[in-house]
């Protein structure tokens, strides 16, 4: 379980230093998908959010990419379950595999439907 951690740690340091270089330069990493098709993928918007967030700017931070700061809370509990499982070198119960499916589902029809509307 410390291992995780340390690497979750690391993980977050990145993000915080990614997040102080946005706010102060401006430039992030373009979406590849964007760059290509014109489109927005369901991730579009990810660093506005975070962006918004640290800012205290709820409004903005729904905006950038709503389906995900809807969804942020669940996504947060499912990666800590999905780490509880490996380190307790368990499967993740069938129901929680469908719910995943579910989401993932979700996440694209979000994708198809930014676009579209």
């Amino acid at each position: 379980m410390g291992k995780k951690i340390k690497v979750w740690c690391i993980v977050l340091g990145i993000g915080v230093l990614y997040l102080f270089w946005v706010r102060t330069t401006g430039l992030g990493i373009p979406c590849l998908f964007r760059e290509v098709t014109g489109w927005l993928c369901p991730g579009c918007g990810i660093t506005t959010l975070f962006v918004c967030l640290s800012r205290l700017d709820i409004q903005g931070a729904f905006q950038a990419n709503p389906f995900l700061f809807v969804t942020a809370p669940l996504l947060v509990a499912e990666i800590i379950c999905y780490d509880y499982m490996q380190v307790k070198k368990r499967p993740l119960p069938k129901w929680n595999q469908r719910a995943l499916a579910a989401y993932i589902g979700a996440l694209c029809v979000f994708g198809v439907w930014r676009n579209i509307c």
